[in-house]
């Protein structure tokens, strides 16, 4: 069983590698249309995030004078963890149209198709990394030091990745058979959103009731981000959300590549 998930793991990256201009190539392309033919084009990436951010903000702070812990800006802390769920939701949305938009390339008898929602995630992954940018000016701004903790991001960035890849394979495959799937993901997003420490501390909620947030696998990852850049926690203090969150990642990938490998024969049938 492990010798067989390794050669197909190993030809999935051999595909990848293959293939890195056209995935790059439509990467940029889909990153390009979501904003072509509109009066501010790519500004709304920036406009729509920093006006909801800053309505949370005003609430939270002013409202009802929520503050998330002592020493920290409040809306640093927020950013840090928002920036990584704003990635998690929209290359998860968007992962559910995947094979629908590509199905062009179903004319193709030996292409691929598993190698596409990495289409998805990295034209996420474009936007993410301008927030990246912002949140980097947006610590020094608030005097908070350069930590070699904070190139610890990139391992949760890359575990976000994963996960995505196995969430894609089951969503852009069942959303071919099932039209309710676009329905239950935004579902799923609603629901994961207020079941996330976005917010609020992980440590103000009630600790008999804190092992359930921490059932959510988001909580790892953007508990991780907040560690990266604030907290110079390493990763590998948190031993049990570790296996627990990579053990959850990998029966989703493994889920993933089932579903894919069971339904793709027929893709042509419904496309």
């Amino acid at each position: 069983m492990f010798t067989k998930l390794f050669n197909i793991t190993r030809s999935f990256l051999r595909e990848l590698y293959g293939k890195r201009d056209l995935i790059l190539n439509l990467a940029v392309r889909d990153f390009r249309s979501s904003y072509f033919g509109s009066v501010l084009g790519i500004v709304w990436v920036f406009i729509e995030p920093c006006i909801y951010m800053f309505v949370m903000w005003f609430f939270f702070t002013k409202a009802v004078k929520f503050r998330p812990g002592v020493g920290y800006p409040y809306v640093v802390w927020l950013m840090t963890s928002m920036i990584l769920w704003m990635f998690l939701s929209t290359a998860f949305a968007t992962s559910v149209f995947t094979f629908k938009n590509y199905s062009y390339l179903l004319r193709r008898p030996n292409f691929n198709m598993s190698i596409m929602p990495v289409v998805s995630i990295l034209s996420a992954l474009i936007v993410h990394g301008v927030f990246f940018l912002l949140l980097i000016i947006l610590l020094f701004a608030s005097n908070i030091p350069m930590s070699i903790y904070w190139f610890q991001s990139f391992y949760y960035l890359f575990a976000t990745c994963v996960l995505l890849l196995g969430l894609s394979w089951i969503t852009a495959s069942v959303s071919l058979f099932v039209r309710d799937m676009r329905n239950a993901v935004s579902v799923i997003l609603q629901i994961g959103f207020w079941v996330s420490p976005i917010f609020w501390d992980l440590k103000t909620y009630p600790e008999e009731y804190r092992f359930l947030l921490k059932l959510n696998p988001a909580t790892y990852l953007l508990e991780g981000y907040r560690k990266s850049f604030l907290y110079n926690e390493p990763f590998w203090a948190d031993r049990t959300g570790g296996v627990y969150f990579w053990s959850f990642t990998l029966i989703v990938l493994a889920a993933g590549m089932i579903t894919y490998k069971k339904l793709r024969p027929h893709f042509g049938d419904v496309i």
